[in-house]
């Protein structure tokens, strides 16, 4: 899990200096040591956060040679957890491996296979290939988007990185706001992630989950679709307790291969089913070795981290704690402080790096504190709710309609953004998130399941919960309520948000934008704060507001730099 770029330079060879300005700019992502590679008019660069095989043998760009000696370089982030499997298929085709790492893995799938395997691939990745025999650059992303690729075509230059904060830093490229986004933003901020190619920074795109971009010595630019779920639908069971047992197969095997590691593993801990479901499976995993093959999974995995928000309706700590005997881990808690939280609302913002409809504070500092605890990979539930018909408003639709409406949330509507923010406010802190329920066999499966094995008996999620029936806590299984991780927007509202919203509010950005209405806005909103006459009523005014101020503070942060956010 690392941070990638990369600049394909058609009028004469890269620039050291320049490549290492670029690639600098996610050291964030890759704090434990960075590399580039130099080759005419090709620059890799790398930042490294080392999970697998942590000696300078697994350090990128990497180069590999072939059986037949043919060489290709690669620099790459993500992981591809069944390395171990196709490590050995790949060792009796005559390959031979120098580190310990699924990148060499990787790089030799590629010589052997081509682009074709991708489709062997287990987990998640955005990787960069050069092949210096046909000069060629050919870039992949993983199937739902979980690891982040953005590119900027400039004719005569082609240059790629993790985050779109990094093209600033780019010599040659002068930022300016895509303005033609911004409707869409307002209009649906969470669903743009998955409808467009396009970012807020005019000329960068993102390559989307489940494509390939080829970059020839000719300048021939190809992007290629080489993923898509209903192509790869398995048989379905006809009876639901075959379900249920394929079901919690699949979910273990997908939890099992994610706790291949070097480094220790924790997961963090809300108390919902799904991070409870992981947690849970993880212990019994650990409880059933002899039957489970957990190589290269560290004995130091029973960490757990725990946001609490005292004296509110949303702190779940007692279903956190529930896992925690049941499974005898070791909890971390970080306590909700909304003053000292304030703070943080900059960076936080700098971090999501796009514009959000929320504050993302709680999960940022999260993962802030397990980065100070000492742990680097977190087992985390993320894209349950979208794939299991998690969210209450599922059971309002008639039941042919629940799985149309599951297929748009988990590949356009919803999950492509929250899987955005989460690899922002984890790597911002070097952490790599793994999520089980994202395995392509899982997810393949569910989107093949009939509704009413996902909707049942008054409960959401009814497959996954009958699944873990034994495994995790009966509290926690069955648990009907459902939080979020939110901040106390009606209160920053009305008093410690009050001088960030002066400073945006009052701006020349904000009063003459064309999507709205500056100075009526700013005066409704100025004299609720500062007669701090927000009430819980106004929460969703309160979202809309903020991702109007998201749109100016994104362009004081990355266009005019009126607000620098050091770290």
């Amino acid at each position: 899990m690392c941070g990638i770029a990369g600049i394909y330079d058609f009028s004469g060879p890269v620039a050291a200096e320049a490549l290492v300005r670029f690639t600098d700019s996610l050291a964030h992502r890759g704090p434990d040591g960075k590399g580039t590679h130099l080759d005419g008019p090709i620059g890799l660069g790398h930042r490294r956060l080392a999970i697998l095989d942590l000696s300078e043998a697994g350090a990128n760009p990497m180069r590999y040679a072939g059986p037949d000696g043919r060489e290709f370089w690669i620099s790459y982030n993500g992981e591809v957890y069944n390395f171990l499997e196709l490590r050995a298929e790949l060792e009796a085709l005559g390959h031979r491996f120098r580190t310990d790492t699924d990148t060499e893995v990787i790089a030799a799938a590629y010589a052997q296979w081509g682009d074709a395997c991708q489709e062997r691939f287990n987990g998640m990745w955005a990787f960069a290939l050069w092949d210096p025999l046909e000069r060629s650059l050919f870039l992949s992303r993983d199937r739902f988007s979980i690891k982040p690729l953005y590119y900027l075509d400039q004719g005569r230059r082609f240059c790629f990185a993790s985050e779109l904060k990094a093209f600033p830093e780019l010599d040659g490229y002068d930022p300016e706001c895509n303005e033609s986004l911004v409707p869409m933003l307002l209009a649906s901020p969470g669903a743009y992630e998955g409808t467009t190619t396009q970012t807020l920074f005019a000329g960068v795109h993102r390559l989307p989950g489940g494509h390939c971009l080829r970059v020839g010595p000719d300048g021939t630019r190809t992007v290629r679709r080489w993923w898509n779920t209903h192509d790869h639908i398995p048989e379905i069971p006809g009876r639901y307790e075959e379900q249920v047992e394929r079901f919690r197969e699949l979910f273990f095997d997908a939890v099992r291969i994610r706790m291949r590691s070097d480094v220790a593993v924790g997961t963090c801990l809300s108390g919902g089913v799904d991070s409870s479901a992981v947690a849970s499976a993880m212990a019994w995993l650990q409880g059933h070795r002899p039957d489970h093959d957990l190589g290269r999974c560290p004995e130091d995995w029973q960490r757990t981290y725990i946001a609490t928000f005292p004296g509110t309706m949303i702190d779940e700590r007692e279903y956190a704690d529930e896992v925690v005997r049941h499974v005898g881990a070791r909890p971390s808690y970080w306590t909700f402080e909304p003053r000292e939280a304030l703070d943080n609302v900059l960076e936080s913002t700098w971090a999501m790096e796009e514009v959000y409809n929320g504050i993302a504070v709680p999960g940022w500092a999260l993962y802030r504190e397990m980065r100070r605890g000492g742990t680097k990979v977190s087992l985390d539930g993320h894209g349950g709710d979208e794939l299991l018909c998690g969210y209450t408003w599922y059971l309002d639709f008639p039941m042919n309609e629940v799985n149309a409406r599951i297929e748009a949330d988990f590949h356009t509507n919803l999950l492509p953004a929250i899987l955005r923010n989460y690899d922002r406010c984890s790597m911002a802190h070097g952490i790599e998130v793994r999520m089980p329920i994202m395995d392509w066999r899982l997810v393949t499966f569910c989107m093949g399941l009939p509704a009413r094995s996902k909707i049942g008996e008054g409960y959401t999620k009814r497959i996954f919960r009958d699944a873990l029936r034994g495994i995790m806590p009966e509290k926690n299984r069955t648990r009907l309520s459902k939080f979020g991780f939110n901040s106390p927007m009606i209160e920053w509202f009305n008093g410690g948000l009050a001088p960030l919203i002066e400073q945006v509010t009052s701006s020349p950005m904000f009063l003459e934008s064309p999507h709205w209405d500056g100075p009526a806005l700013r005066a409704r909103i100025v004299d609720k704060t500062s007669n701090k006459a927000w009430t819980m009523a106004d929460w969703g005014e309160t979202l809309n507001v903020w991702t109007r101020m998201n749109v100016v503070l994104w362009q004081m942060m990355f266009i005019t730099r009126d607000i620098v956010v050091t770290r």
